[in-house]
């Protein structure tokens, strides 16, 4: 991935060359991201569809997802150690939401402890881009309740099969933002 983005970087950089060392840097990071990224779900796809739950696997990551772009969440060191805790996460995700029908009540719990821990925890500082302006880091918590809220909303328009494991799939996003905070702490300590 690495190769591909400097190679892709290098590129834009021969067509452009009043780019600054940085603009180059960032790129160069942003392609490693966006590589990373499109290759994870590429192989989560697959191994989904091997197990004929890639339906659950589309509805998890577009809860878990949704709301982990906007509040953030645990991030791991490594590329491999992030794809196995990803993929453990969707699993339990997957599991939960096939196995156990949650009734309407119980929904609005979870839904309403996600918004508890967002209004809590959210927003995560990625550790390579902190959130350092207070503002925008009060807008980050508001638009991730609302996220949670409009989300949550919606989880209950889905058929009965899919509803729970949107529901598990923002609570499990709302317990990595404690995780993640938790995991920063020690990163600054």
């Amino acid at each position: 991935m690495e190769k591909l983005a400097r190679k892709i970087t290098n590129a834009i950089q021969r067509e452009n060359t009043e780019l600054t060392d940085l603009q180059v840097r960032t790129i160069k990071y942003g392609l490693e991201c966006l590589i990373g990224e499109i290759t994870k779900m590429l192989i989560y796809v697959f191994l989904f569809s091997v197990f004929k739950v890639l339906d659950y696997f589309l509805v998890a990551a577009i809860f878990f997802c949704t709301l982990r772009i906007i509040a953030g969440g645990y991030h791991s060191k490594t590329y491999w150690r992030c794809f196995f805790t990803t993929l453990l996460i969707f699993t339990i995700i997957i599991i939960m939401g096939k196995s156990y029908t949650f009734p309407v009540n119980v929904k609005v719990y979870i839904i309403l402890l996600s918004i508890i821990l967002a209004v809590v925890f959210a927003p995560v500082d990625h550790p390579n881009k902190p959130i350092i302006s207070q503002s925008r880091r009060l807008r980050l918590k508001y638009f991730s309740v609302a996220a949670i809220c409009v989300m949550g909303a919606m989880s209950f328009l889905l058929p009965d099969i899919y509803s729970g494991t949107a529901v598990i799939a923002i609570f499990i996003e709302a317990l990595t933002l404690f995780l993640g905070k938790l995991a920063n702490r020690r990163r600054c300590a």
